[in-house]
């Protein structure tokens, strides 16, 4: 795929990674059925079809199950947070710009109708479901080396979010590592950022896959 990307997809695949992209429900182009399918279940329709997508190439002999990675920006990055709370099966984890506090984040971002949005529902008429879909309250146990990057001057997920996880993973003794941009917005734009996104995503999965 030829699209710009915050992650380096093509230096992945050629530094030997078979690298998976899913259409899971929730992204666009099957039509607005297709597109809505997570409203109201953030974090259940669109996680599982991640995982049938693994469990379809390591079927077919492409992905080593020993050796899986999961990543992912923004909305993939809140994704990422999720999974590695929800399986064990990833040897690593690395997310830009994640969300992964769904209170925290709806009470600080330049988009606070985004995830309420998503509920139909504000989080202080139903603060548990906020709660309950929120990677970092699901964080105990969670042991997935994990690779934490966001830009100092993003307004649509805080810097804080990544903070929060990068904390509660650090304090369970879980292997993780956090590094900030000064300057960088939601969307990594400098050369010299994007290079080093590249090289550590990738030196983060070299050392850990």
């Amino acid at each position: 795929n030829p699209q710009p990307y915050q992650f380096p997809l093509a230096v992945f695949a050629a530094s030997g990674y078979a690298v998976l992209r899913c259409n899971i429900r929730g992204s666009g182009g099957y039509g607005p059925e297709f597109r809505f399918a997570i409203m109201e279940d953030l974090g259940g329709v669109d996680f599982d079809d991640v995982m049938a997508g693994v469990d379809h190439v390591i079927d077919l002999g492409v992905a080593d199950p020993e050796r899986l990675g999961v990543l992912g920006w923004s909305y993939g990055g809140y994704l990422a947070a999720w999974t590695i709370t929800q399986t064990h099966r990833f040897k690593a984890a690395c997310m830009l710009a994640p969300v992964a506090n769904l209170v925290s984040f709806t009470g600080t971002t330049d988009n606070h109708e985004l995830f309420p949005g998503y509920f139909k529902i504000e989080f202080w008429d139903d603060a548990e479901l906020f709660v309950t879909r929120s990677p970092v309250m699901q964080a105990g146990g969670v042991a997935t080396p994990a690779l934490f990057l966001h830009g100092e001057a993003d307004t649509r997920v805080p810097i804080s979010q990544s903070r929060e996880m990068y904390d509660a993973l650090r304090q369970q003794g879980c292997e993780t590592q956090m590094v900030t941009y000064p300057g960088m917005e939601h969307v990594p734009a400098d050369a010299g950022q994007l290079l080093d996104i590249m090289e550590r995503s990738l030196g983060w999965f070299d050392r850990f896959l």
